[in-house]
């Protein structure tokens, strides 16, 4: 009796310990709500990179090829997480307007990255520091809106 029991309880230990870290993932709990509020935060996190990487090469602290590789895996991040976003179903109109918000900012985010890489590497002809600015506003504008 006790050989058939131990199957079964570890299989019913081994259920309860996934359904726990399922649970216990903000994006898997919250459904939608959880999976937005974790891109936003990506997407402001690689903004802020993109800031700083435009900010170190501005003020001579970094080369052109390193801040363009730092760049292009900021913007790579926000396309990833614009895709995690795109394709959901809102719910209610509470989610739907944050994720027309975000899906914006994120088109807006990934324009002024991909500006940012073309002034690095000499493609256009523009002021850093006006580049370094939007990116600046973009991410606080992120910050600040998205509700």
């Amino acid at each position: 009796m006790k050989s058939a029991f131990r199957p079964v309880a570890a299989l019913f230990a081994l259920a309860a310990l996934l359904g726990l870290i399922l649970t216990s993932c903000p994006s898997n709990r919250d459904r939608m709500p959880g999976q937005l509020a974790s891109a936003k935060q990506e997407v402001e996190s690689a903004c802020r990179s993109g800031v700083l990487a435009v900010g170190l090469w501005r003020d001579g602290r970094s080369t052109e090829q390193l801040a363009s590789v730092q760049l292009g895996d900021a913007r790579d991040e926000v396309v990833k997480a614009y895709k995690g976003i795109a394709t959901l179903t809102a719910d209610d109109p509470v989610d739907l307007g944050r994720q027309q918000f975000l899906t914006a900012s994120m088109t807006t985010i990934i324009v002024r990255l991909n500006a940012a890489i073309a002034v690095v590497q000499s493609l256009v002809d523009e002021p850093p520091g006006a580049v370094h600015q939007r990116l600046v506003d973009a991410a606080d504008t992120l910050k600040r809106d998205y509700r």
